[in-house]
């Protein structure tokens, strides 16, 4: 059996009212925390998925003038979210909250869900984002653990929220269930992410700035935690900047994966031993290849162009843009659901990834 927990039961109360009194002088002035509306909680929590919160807000608050409801958001299609998303990436989540927005219309009459179990059943939505919407949103007792609250409690007691390891997190939550009191669980909840953001920090932690830092078990000294070496894929792209009467190729990405949803120019991967040209193998003809079966039009790739970097979550791409023109007299496709000819000035009505978009910054804006 673990080891009680140094702060005993009785200190329950003594341990609340030490954090909450500290969140209520020095909380965090966020826009989503304004008015508790449970459509802004949500689409921040979609947002917040693996990225940092001063990234997020120019984005939300563009993302919320754009989609001031969630009626709004549910019946826009999906190409208009994607576009107010676009540079956020992780563009799944923009999908999953499109799905999500739709569900709660058709099936809750556009009220959002109140409980944790019930917005488990939408789109897009695991434990986390389900706990912290009916905590933050509706006020339920249940936790709501991002990373900063996960460090505070891993620090505070060691021994029963032990989040390295997969098999210790239930005993985690039920742990933490029974310290939230069920008046204020959105405050205890938003006080744990904020003591971990500004006080309980990764490397350098303010231990003589906490307010419960006499029921911390660590007392500031840090657990090494085992670093875990995240592995990035190399990726080489042609792409395709094939161009007509001013304008150039466009095609949505179809399916699922990286970037599906957005639009981009034509591109296929190369390998790295794939070098020069006039090989049968190299960059220019592959494109030309790709251009022929997949989108029926005769090209001449001709010039290349400088290479771009972009490093996605777990690719690190070197995207190889060359210049094209279409070959012969063999009619183009017209305009089409997933295919554009697009003038340089227009790219910005597009939900382009920003891998594509430095691809567009070389012909122009």
């Amino acid at each position: 059996m673990p080891a009680p927990s140094r702060t005993s039961l009785p200190e329950r109360p003594a341990f609340q009212r030490a954090l909450l009194r500290w969140y209520e002088t020095h909380q965090r002035s966020l826009p989503w925390r304004k008015n508790g509306n449970p459509y802004r909680i949500l689409v921040s929590e979609f947002m917040l998925q693996q990225t940092r919160v001063e990234t997020v807000i120019p984005y939300y608050e563009r993302f919320l003038k754009r989609f001031p409801s969630l009626r709004d958001l549910a019946k826009a299609p999906l190409q208009e979210v994607l576009k107010a998303w676009a540079g956020l990436g992780y563009y799944a989540r923009a999908r999953n909250l499109h799905e999500a927005a739709k569900a709660i219309v058709r099936e809750w009459g556009g009220k959002i869900p109140r409980t944790k179990e019930e917005l488990l059943l939408l789109p897009g939505f695991g434990p986390y984002t389900a706990g912290a919407v009916a905590s933050l949103a509706f006020h339920q007792p249940v936790p709501a653990l991002d990373g900063n609250a996960k460090r505070v409690l891993g620090r505070l007691f060691p021994e029963q929220c032990d989040f390295s390891r997969m098999s210790a997190k239930k005993q985690a939550d039920e742990f933490l269930a029974g310290w939230i009191p069920p008046r204020r669980a959105a405050d205890f909840n938003q006080a744990l992410m904020d003591l971990g953001a500004m006080v309980c920090i990764p490397s350098s932690p303010r231990c003589t700035a906490c307010p419960v830092f006499r029921f911390c078990a660590t007392k500031g000294k840090i657990p090494k935690k085992k670093r875990v070496v995240r592995k990035v894929r190399e990726e080489i792209w042609a792409v395709a900047l094939v161009e007509k009467d001013g304008k150039f190729l466009l095609h949505r990405k179809e399916g699922r994966g990286l970037l599906s949803g957005l639009w981009q120019f034509p591109s296929v991967a190369v390998e790295k031993n794939q070098g020069k040209r006039g090989n049968s193998q190299d960059p220019g003809k592959l494109l030309e290849k790709y251009l022929r079966e997949d989108f029926g039009l005769e090209t001449r790739i001709k010039t290349s162009l400088p290479e771009q970097e972009h490093l996605f979550t777990h690719i690190h791409a070197l995207m190889k843009p060359y210049l094209g023109s279409l070959a012969g007299t063999r009619p183009s496709f017209p305009n089409s659901g997933s295919l554009r000819w697009v003038g340089a000035s227009a790219f910005s009505r597009y939900p382009i990834s920003t891998a594509m978009c430095k691809i567009a910054a070389l012909v122009g804006s």
